[in-house]
């Protein structure tokens, strides 16, 4: 198993957020690796699960369709890669929308040696003859997508398109491959939502003979518009005790690593609690999000400067000092894209 969730570990447990800024601007500085590039080579999903902005058929018109070429791609690789702690390919689509895409993402990234290499996929298109490229080509780690445990509620909420067998048919995909590539890791990330959460009871029988990983419990949150519109975590929380706690103990006894969120973090999830402001600049500074829209418009000019060149354009070093520094209520000021980040506890 991979090091790069005990890097995580030990960096949300530094002395703070000022320490954590700290910490990234030694390494900014040092020339380290850093940076954590997400990346959506096309636009476009094969489901429409009810509590994404997929679900929305106006939505689903303005986002789908715009496709990365290849040469973008090798510049993003070539601007950026080297400076990279994790490559993240699929995050607000489906990327095995374009194999091809997410193929030559994956060869790049280790051509650049960037150390860590996830996929994020619904999964139902990631046959064992389609993943296995993948992972011989130097994937990591595969995040799945799910929402429901039963049939019933992977169906419904999944969307209209999703196929139950096409997913079981992957995970038996995915044992096969571990038997050849067991340090390849397979996480599952479920959605939580009042009507999903306590079938996490039955997780353990449906994973019984598939070999997982990671598994991160994530509350609902709204993006965008969807057809799914019970974002009340009342339930959830509820369940914290009854249902996701034992999991978490069943799963960690097992050798499964498990994120989820205590109260308090489900509370801020919801909007009962507000973020530290300075928590989201560390986002801000770690994290680079690509999209087939956004390359032509990126701060980055991937096509004619490196990271350092744009570190120096932008006095990168002089803004993470600054904001060592600077009170909580200057980091609240800075507008950002960014949104109250959920904390996860690292089981």
């Amino acid at each position: 198993m991979s090091n790069i969730y005990t890097l995580l570990r030990n960096f949300s447990h530094l002395g703070g957020s000022r320490a954590k800024l700290a910490a990234l601007w030694l390494m900014h500085i040092t020339g380290r690796r850093y940076i954590g590039v997400f990346i959506d080579s096309i636009l476009a999903c094969n489901y429409s699960c009810r509590m994404c902005y997929f679900s929305n058929e106006e939505e689903r018109r303005k986002r789908s369709g715009a496709k990365m070429t290849e040469e973008q791609m090798k510049h993003v690789a070539q601007s950026i890669f080297r400076r990279a702690l994790k490559l993240q390919i699929g995050c607000g689509a489906e990327p095995t929308m374009d194999m091809k895409g997410a193929l030559q993402l994956v060869q790049l990234g280790k051509q650049h040696g960037v150390p860590y290499i996830s996929m994020t996929s619904n999964a139902a298109l990631l046959q064992y003859d389609k993943l296995l490229p993948l992972v011989e080509a130097g994937l990591d780690e595969l995040t799945i997508s799910l929402h429901g445990i039963h049939r019933e509620t992977y169906q419904s909420m999944m969307g209209k398109n999703a196929n139950y067998d096409a997913f079981l048919s992957t995970l038996q995909g995915i044992k096969k491959i571990k038997e050849t590539y067991p340090h390849f890791d397979v996480r599952v990330n479920y959605t939580m939502n009042a009507d999903n959460v306590e079938e996490l009871a039955d997780f353990d029988r449906l994973f019984a003979d598939v070999p997982i990983d990671q598994l991160q419990l994530r509350p609902i949150r709204q993006i965008g518009e969807s057809s799914y519109t019970n974002f009340d975590l009342t339930h959830v929380s509820e369940c914290l005790e009854t249902v996701i706690r034992p999991l978490a103990e069943r799963c960690r006894a097992k050798g499964i690593i498990v994120l989820f969120p205590e109260k308090i973090n489900i509370d801020r999830f919801a909007g009962k609690e507000t973020a530290n402001p300075r928590e989201n600049l560390i986002a801000l500074f770690t994290y680079i999000n690509i999209t087939p829209n956004s390359y032509p418009r990126h701060d980055i000019h991937f096509e004619e400067e490196d990271y350092e060149g744009y570190s120096k354009r932008v006095g990168l070093a002089k803004q993470i000092w600054r904001s060592i520094w600077i009170s909580d209520a200057a980091c609240a000021q800075i507008e950002t894209t960014l949104s109250n980040s959920l904390n996860y506890e690292i089981r």
